[in-house]
């Protein structure tokens, strides 16, 4: 009889680099307050892994909005322009 464990999340192999990847690492830090995640965010990365990437997914920007960024996305989550706490967009249907 195969054995149909269920795995975690955290037991999944995610490609460093990948859109997953970037979720998983942003994700448990929201309420956070970004100046003080970016650093740590940052040293996690992988050497392969570019920095810059990490702004395809969050938004720090002054004046956060839902808008396509420099690599063609709308970025999934943003600093709060007043308390710079990360947050995540709530997608519209």
């Amino acid at each position: 009889m195969p054995n149909h464990k269920k795995s975690s999340p955290q037991d999944d192999p995610v490609t460093p680099g990948s859109d997953l990847y970037f979720i998983r690492l942003i994700r448990p830090h929201l309420g956070e307050v970004w100046d003080e995640v970016k650093p740590k965010l940052l040293a996690q990365l992988p050497p392969d892994v570019d920095p810059g990437l990490l702004a395809k997914y969050v938004d720090d920007s002054p004046r956060p909005s839902i808008h396509l960024n420099d690599f063609g996305v709308e970025p999934r989550f943003y600093a709060h322009r007043n308390s710079r706490r990360l947050l995540e967009f709530y997608r519209s249907k």
